[in-house]
């Protein structure tokens, strides 16, 4: 198992990336550096290198793509035993990290809304990397794609949050919050993107067929 992977010891998830095993996002903008001639390869990821995005959700990304959320079904591999492997929205399926940000039901609607703004329909693939293609490359307008993959991220790292909030706080996993938190992402990174981008985000969030079809 490489350095970048977190392993489990003594009880506790173990980053591998920082000496001391604590996850920090200097530590995984570190090793994205680091790994830089084997990502590179990786055509996805230059696409989200070069949207300029801050790290940490750069680094989400990497970790969709490579699989290393730890997610159920990679718990479950490297031998961690837990009361339930299934998806802790649904309960239904094993939780991948296909299934919890695209095909649970609690989480794909989200998707559907999207596909609205765009007058888009039709099922999504499951795997990451697939789904982001997919999503992120139909208007054929570089701006509107590279909202629409900002848009993306943004989605699947708040879906991410939020199930951590659920599972480790019990907190409640509200789709409307989820939305309302990942549009709010979007609008400010874009906004740092992009020079000539002044929209309040008021307007820009009212306006999204406009904005982003």
């Amino acid at each position: 198992m490489g350095v970048e992977d977190p392993t489990f010891k003594s009880g506790f998830l173990n980053w591998g990336a920082d000496p001391a095993g604590y996850y920090s996002t200097k530590s995984a903008y570190n090793l994205l550096k680091a790994e830089g001639n084997s990502i590179s390869e990786d055509s996805n990821y230059k696409i989200i290198w070069r949207l300029k995005i801050p790290p940490r959700p750069s680094a989400f990304s990497w970790r969709i793509f490579k699989n290393r959320l730890p997610t159920r079904d990679n718990l479950r591999r490297r031998h961690v035993e837990l009361p339930s492997y299934n998806c802790p929205l649904c309960d239904q399926d094993e939780e991948t990290a296909g299934h919890i940000m695209y095909s649970c039901r609690k989480t794909r609607h989200l998707w559907w809304e999207s596909l609205r703004w765009a007058n888009r329909v039709g099922p999504f693939p499951i795997k990451p990397k697939c789904h982001f293609l997919q999503f992120s490359q139909w208007s054929g307008k570089s701006n509107v794609d590279n909202q629409r993959k900002v848009f993306w991220i943004a989605l699947s790292m708040t879906i991410w949050k939020h199930r951590n909030a659920l599972v480790f706080n019990n907190q409640n996993f509200s789709t409307e919050k989820v939305m309302d938190e990942a549009l709010f992402h979007t609008w400010s990174w874009i906004n740092c993107m992009e020079k000539d981008f002044h929209t309040h985000f008021n307007q820009w969030s009212t306006c999204l067929k406009e904005e982003m079809s």
